[in-house]
Formats: C-alpha cells, sequence, structure tokens
C-alpha cells in the first residue's frame, strides 16, 4: 500500500481515470450536510487568496483509495478502481463543471479551458474508447449519463435537455427533491460561484477600508471590474486544486481491499449498512471472478429501485426497507436474533460455516440469486398488493403489527410445499396471532418465538402438519394457541374495544363483515374510512335506561368504575353494562363516525340512521332489533363469535396433504 498526501490538482491533472465499480452506491452528498461546508472551506481559501495572506495549512478532503485496473498500455489511459472516495472526486468534478460553465457565460474563455484541464483527459488519439477514457471520473451506471452531460455540454445544452428541472424564465435550477442530486450540486455550485463573483462576497472582512475613492474613468473602472471578476472565479477554482488536498491510498498486489474499505466506513457510518453489504458482495464476485457486472444488473438492479431506500420504523429503529429486509433474510435463515445495528458483522457472520454446517452458498451467484428471491417475497409482504396468498396475510396481518412473524412467513413462502399447504400456515400462524390478540397474552418474545418455529421447521420439515404440532403443542404463556373455550369467554366477556384498541377491533368486524357477504352483494370490498361505533354508547347513562327502566343514580355511575362485582344491586348492574359495552357484540362499523348527539342519543335514532345510511350485513342485522339490551349484546356476541372461530379456527392435527383436501 502507497499513501500520501496530494493536492487535488495534481490528482486530477495526470491523464487517468477514476473508475467508480458499478455496485457502490450512486451519487448521494446534499446541500447541508456536504455542499454547503464544502462551498464555505473554498470560499474561506478564496478570500485567503484574494487578500494576499500566507498560505499556512491546506485543507484535507479525507481519502481516496485506489487499486490500479490494468497493466499499461499505450492505447489506453491509466485506470483505477475507486474502493473508496468516489462522493469526493463526483463532488470536486461537478464543482469544476459549474466553474467552468461560468466562465464561459461571461466570457472568461481562459479560465475555462485552465478548468477543462482538471476535467477531461487530453491526447483522445492514445484511447482505445474515447468517448469513456476521456472522463478523468467515471461515476455509478446509474449517474452516467447526468454525468457526462454535465461534463461534456455546457450550461445552454443542459438546460435545453433537462428543461423540466429549469424554471422558465430565470437561468437556474430547481431546488426540489424531485431533481436528480447530480443536477442540485450542480445548480448550488454555479448559483454560489455566481453570486460570489458578482458581489463583495469575497471581500476580505478584515482588510482595512481604501483611503481615497477610485479616481479612473467609467471605462477604466469597468475594465478593472471585468478583471477583478474573473480573478475573484480563478481564486474559487483554484483554492480547490491548489489548497484542498486527500489522502491517496494506492493498493498494491496482496493489499485487502474490502477490508480497507471496510475498515474507512464502518466505523463512522458514513455508508449505510446495505451499502457495505452490497459492496462487499461484489468484491468477493469480482475476487472469484464471477463476472460482477453481469450479477449486478441481473441480480441486484432491483434492489436499487427507490422502493428500498424508503425508510419505515419498527420498534425503535427506523432504517430503509433494504435493511429491514436484510436483517429477516439472515434471522430466517440462521433461526436466530439479529442485532439491526450490527447488520454489517450480522451478514458476514452469517456468511460463515456455522458449527458442523458448511457456508450457505457455493459461490456469490448462488447467495445473489437467494436475495433476489427472498427479496421479492419480502416486497410482496410489504407492498400487499398482490392477489395471492401471501400478500392476503400481510394485509390481514397490518393492524396486528406483528412484523416479527415476517421471517418465518418469508421461509414458508420460498419453501417447498405446495401453494395450498402454504396457505394453511399463514392461515395457521395468523389465527394464532389473533387469538392471542383477543385473549390479551402478551407478544413479549415473539421474535424469539417464532424463530423458535423456524429452528423446529428445519428439523422436523417445512410441512404445514409439522407447523400446527408444534403451534398447537406450545404450553407456555408466550406462545400457547388458545382454544376455543378461552377464545369464546374473552369474545363475550372480555371489553375487546379497550384491549385490542380500535384499530385491531375494527380488522376484526372487518372480516366477520366480508365473512358474512354472498355472491349477491355488489361488492366484497370494503370503504377504507370504517370506524368502529358502539351501539350502546359508552356514555349511556342519560337515554339508555336500566333493563328494569331505571335510571341508575349519580353515585351509583360514580362506584361502578372502583367495582368489579356484577351482581342485581344498582352497582352492580351498571359494572356489568360498562363491561358489555365494550364487547364484540355491542361494536359495528360506520363509514362515517355518527355525530355525537346521535351517537349518544337513544337506540330508536341510532336504529333509524343506521336503517338508512348503512349497507353493510353486520348493521342491518341490528336494526331487526326494536331494542338493545344487554341480552341482545351477549345474543349478537354469541352469533359472531360462531363466525370467528371459523376465520380464525384450531387446525386440526393432520397430514399435510389431509389437511389441504381439506379446504
Amino acid at each position: 500500500m502507497k499513501a500520501g498526501p496530494i493536492e487535488i490538482g495534481r490528482l486530477l491533472q495526470n491523464r487517468q481515470r477514476f473508475c467508480v465499480p458499478i455496485y457502490q452506491r450512486h451519487y448521494v452528498w446534499a446541500r447541508q450536510k456536504q455542499w454547503e461546508p464544502f462551498w464555505n472551506d473554498l470560499r474561506t481559501k478564496a478570500i485567503e487568496c484574494l487578500a494576499g495572506r500566507e498560505r499556512r495549512f491546506s485543507h484535507f478532503m479525507g481519502a481516496v483509495v485506489l487499486e490500479a485496473r490494468g497493466g499499461f498500455s499505450a492505447g489506453r489511459v491509466p485506470a483505477f478502481q475507486v474502493v473508496d472516495g468516489q462522493q469526493r472526486l463526483t463532488t470536486f468534478q461537478i464543482f469544476l463543471a459549474a466553474a467552468r460553465d461560468y466562465a464561459r457565460s461571461v466570457g472568461f474563455e481562459k479560465s475555462a479551458e485552465k478548468i477543462s484541464d482538471y476535467l477531461l483527459n487530453d491526447k483522445p488519439h492514445l484511447m482505445e474508447d474515447r468517448e469513456v477514457e476521456v472522463y478523468k471520473v467515471w461515476p455509478t451506471q446509474y449517474d452516467r449519463a447526468l454525468f457526462t452531460d454535465i461534463l461534456s455540454g455546457d450550461r445552454a445544452s443542459l438546460r435545453k435537455k433537462y428543461s423540466r428541472h429549469f424554471y422558465a424564465k430565470r437561468d437556474k435550477i430547481y431546488e426540489y427533491n424531485s431533481v436528480p442530486r447530480l443536477l442540485s450540486a450542480y445548480g448550488f455550485f454555479y448559483d454560489k460561484i455566481k453570486h460570489s463573483v458578482e458581489s463583495d462576497d469575497l471581500d476580505d472582512e478584515f482588510a482595512p477600508a481604501p483611503d481615497t475613492p477610485n479616481e479612473d474613468t467609467e471605462e477604466a473602472a469597468a475594465a478593472d471590474a471585468g478583471v477583478a471578476d474573473e480573478v475573484k472565479l480563478d481564486a474559487l477554482w483554484q483554492a480547490l486544486v491548489e489548497e484542498f488536498k486527500i489522502v491517496e491510498i494506492i493498493l498494491e498486489e496482496g493489499d485487502d481491499a474490502q477490508v480497507i474499505f471496510e475498515t474507512l466506513n464502518e466505523r463512522g457510518e458514513p455508508l449505510l449498512a446495505s451499502d457495505l453489504v452490497r459492496n462487499n458482495i461484489f468484491h468477493r464476485a469480482d475476487a472469484a471472478g464471477e463476472k460482477a457486472e453481469q450479477l449486478f444488473a441481473k441480480l441486484w438492479k432491483p434492489f436499487e429501485d427507490t422502493f428500498w431506500s424508503i425508510e419505515e420504523k419498527q420498534g425503535r429503529y427506523k432504517k430503509p426497507r433494504l435493511e429491514f429486509f436484510l436483517s429477516n433474510f439472515i434471522a430466517g435463515n440462521i433461526a436466530g436474533e439479529v442485532n439491526l445495528s450490527k447488520l454489517f458483522s450480522e451478514y458476514k457472520a452469517f456468511l460463515k460455516p456455522r458449527k458442523s454446517k458448511a457456508a450457505p452458498y457455493e459461490t456469490v451467484s448462488a447467495e445473489l440469486q437467494e436475495l433476489a428471491r427472498y427479496g421479492g417475497i419480502y416486497r410482496e409482504l410489504i407492498e400487499r398488493t398482490a392477489d395471492t396468498g401471501l400478500a392476503k396475510f400481510s394485509r390481514r396481518l397490518l393492524p396486528w403489527d406483528v412484523t416479527t412473524v415476517f421471517p418465518l412467513a418469508m421461509r414458508i413462502w420460498a419453501s417447498d410445499m405446495p401453494d395450498e399447504e402454504k396457505n394453511v400456515c399463514l392461515e395457521t400462524i395468523l389465527a394464532f396471532i389473533v387469538r392471542r390478540g383477543v385473549c390479551g397474552l402478551t407478544t413479549k418474545n415473539y421474535n424469539r418465538f417464532f424463530l423458535m418455529v423456524i429452528a423446529h421447521l428445519d428439523a422436523a420439515g417445512w410441512t404445514a402438519s409439522n407447523l400446527i404440532a408444534y403451534l398447537l403443542g406450545q404450553k407456555s404463556e408466550t406462545g400457547r394457541f388458545p382454544r376455543d373455550e378461552e377464545f369464546e369467554q374473552k369474545w363475550l366477556q372480555s371489553p375487546s374495544y379497550s384491549v385490542l384498541q380500535p384499530s385491531r377491533a375494527r380488522a376484526v368486524l372487518e372480516e366477520i363483515e366480508l365473512a358474512k357477504r354472498t355472491k349477491f352483494h355488489e361488492t366484497s370490498a370494503l370503504a377504507p374510512s370504517l370506524s368502529v361505533e358502539h351501539i350502546m354508547p359508552r356514555y349511556w347513562q342519560t337515554h339508555w335506561p336500566l333493563a328494569d327502566g331505571s335510571t341508575p343514580s349519580s353515585n351509583a355511575i360514580s362506584a361502578a368504575w372502583y367495582s368489579s362485582s356484577e351482581d342485581d344491586t344498582e352497582i352492580g348492574r351498571v359494572v356489568r353494562r360498562n363491561r358489555l359495552k365494550e364487547t364484540f357484540g355491542n361494536l359495528t362499523l360506520l363509514t362515517k363516525p355518527l355525530n355525537s348527539s346521535v351517537s349518544n342519543g337513544p337506540y330508536a335514532d341510532k336504529r333509524k340512521v343506521l336503517a338508512e345510511h348503512s349497507l353493510l350485513v353486520l348493521n342491518r342485522e341490528i336494526t331487526t332489533h326494536e331494542i338493545w339490551s344487554e341480552e341482545h349484546i351477549l345474543d349478537r356476541a354469541k352469533a359472531l363469535f360462531s363466525m370467528a372461530k371459523n376465520i380464525w379456527q384450531v387446525p386440526a392435527q393432520q397430514t399435510g396433504s389431509e389437511v389441504m383436501k381439506d379446504q
């Protein structure tokens, strides 16, 4: 390894190419975090230069790690692969292109020509591929077209080709997020350069004011101003090429580029863990001679879709979807917990042989094929739009917020089981989750529990019967499968609205509503805006007398909050009513919540509104009753339960073929 400081100008003036591997991330530097600090440093150096101050210190911009590619050839520009530092190199080039284009726009051709020496390689007659080798920096395929347009064109051609990103009546690029990052950087630097050159922005704030005004003629003043502007411009771009340095690290034969890359990047986390994983994969592919570019284009490129970069929140973590996918992928394959904050280390550990097991993949190609297959499964889980058993499972699972089941669901869907058997497995898992939710059982340790299920199926075989037998055999509070007796008792007696929270109570009622519909109904879809409504209102005291026609006293209402006894006393009857009004027997769905006067009003008014405005089967059944009492609530709860126990049923312990035959 050779390492040492070098000025940016010397690095870029040499006739050589810096090629960014196709699998590295595209340009991601942004205004607040990188461009503005970089510009402020440039501006400070330019002011020092213009003021004639002593230049005591160079400004260091970190390290650039390079690996020589190919031997010397008189007909080819020497090339280096950029192991680390592509964001810096790209930024230098974009800044210089903006300075060159500004110079051209105001007629400073001499400056523009000098700047071009740092952008493009000369001697095109000594190039095998002139259209490629002319560029000193060759970015990833994602950025390549825009990058080459910026470097090889001019401001006018750029504005014409990318007019949708320019203001119609101003020579300025939009600053919106929809503008490609490279074009935003170019626009930022161009505007900063223009402002600094054409204003007093570069004046030395510590310089003394002149004693006498300038007495030159207007013509001389204009000429001086023109010279001064060009000097300002030169001070800016020369500050970069003369006063800024990087540590250039050139790897030699035997140096492990990936280890150096990881050492430089993993500690400070300037890269995402998924970036480190990707780079590691394709570094290994390169080293094994597995045609990394072809593998990237065929198997990894789908992961470059914006879907995977969207940040989501799971637990205490807020991460891009790709990182949650990789975490679930590893967990599902090792049947063990994964530390998301150490994802890159977890991925490397996953690839190593474990105990008596060999490494999971013989080739990088096989590894990528597996990632691509599971990536499609995970995307189906997250998008929930496909007409498949997996997407349907995910839609129904969503209100329950049990993402810890994803590793198990992914393994089931990727298994060799027939689709019918996979669907049985997913239905069983959903019944397990919903029943436990209704019964108020804990979700604590679900992550470990579902990984234990994976470990069991890895040992016993991936079949529906093995999954069912394992779930039904659990006895602990963290893993037992509630049977019909317990499920019914909680369904009839538990205040489900508060135990489950409204979103989950709504999910349960929606599934029952859909199950009640027949082929004669106009649609099987439900409005997305449905909300849970209490038939007997939560604040029933004014318009809903007790069964004997009496209105409870305020003392009885208050005392009922501190009692759990349901006897024949006035307080006991209030306690019973307060519990039953929160059970499923008293809950229904409405497209639009009733206003408070109707919601808390007498049953006759509410019944009339339901009959006039609701087409739901659940509500039509309610309106058949003349009155609504505790007995009606219990009767309706029993009727709803008869459906619920079949929607989320306890499966019989059968063989896989028998399970499928019964569906």
